[in-house]
């Protein structure tokens, strides 16, 4: 016997709704980096989509230990701050359907070839937020929010890692000394708050969902229609 119309219409609208909540966990906040002069290196952390259907208005990234003489640069209506934990963008917004990159300079304290990871939060639009600040969890699991992470470039750490801040360069927002400790920040502290909220929601929704199919299912199968 075929299912009801009905029935087929609630359950493909139910995975539609469950498709389209799980999306942003297939897409990921990425970095990149390359070598600059006098040691330094150049770091782009990408973000590929908004919160939920939300423009993106403000990035936090997490500074990685023993980072130096940090330079932020400003793009469009975005302004970069540093302080000596983190660095942000904060006045410009990213419609949730399209992606922006943000670029910023330092001089890292870690050897060429090492892996360094940058907690990162979006915020967005109705309160609402992403936080990849996870580990990743190697080959048996992948985190569903990893941090974005880079491999130190060649020659990046060649120069002396002064602690004395410099002046920044045109359109870049002022400079200061940044150390951190990547394990424990305001990025990622704020992030797992945001990551342990986020994740009861969405397994709300998918139980409600799940449910709901399940009783459209049982009440046409007591009630069939006819042909």
């Amino acid at each position: 016997m075929a299912l009801p119309r009905r029935f087929l219409i609630a359950s493909a609208a139910s995975l539609t709704a469950l498709v389209a909540l799980a999306g942003p966990a297939f897409a990921h906040a990425n970095a990149s980096a390359k070598a600059e002069q006098a040691g330094r290196t150049a770091i782009t952390v990408s973000i590929e989509h908004g919160c939920n259907g939300n423009p993106v208005t403000g990035v936090r990234v997490a500074l990685p230990s023993g980072a130096t003489a940090v330079t932020g640069t400003n793009s469009g209506d975005w302004t970069s701050a540093v302080t000596a934990t983190e660095i942000s963008w904060t006045g410009g917004s990213m419609p949730a359907n399209s992606s922006a990159d943000f670029d910023f300079s330092l001089v890292l304290a870690q050897p060429a070839g090492e892996t360094v990871r940058l907690p990162t939060i979006q915020t967005c639009t109705n309160n609402t937020e992403i936080a990849w600040i996870q580990s990743d969890g190697g080959e048996k699991s992948e985190a569903t929010q990893p941090a974005p992470k880079i491999v130190v470039p060649t020659n990046s750490t060649s120069a002396s890692t002064s602690t004395t801040a410099v002046a920044a360069a045109s359109g870049s927002s002022t400079t200061a000394v940044a150390r951190m400790a990547t394990e424990s920040n305001a990025v990622t502290d704020a992030g797992s708050e945001t990551n342990a909220s986020g994740r009861y929601v969405f397994l709300g929704v998918c139980a409600v969902i799940v449910i709901g199919a399940g009783v459209l299912f049982l009440k046409y199968r007591k009630h069939p229609t006819k042909s």
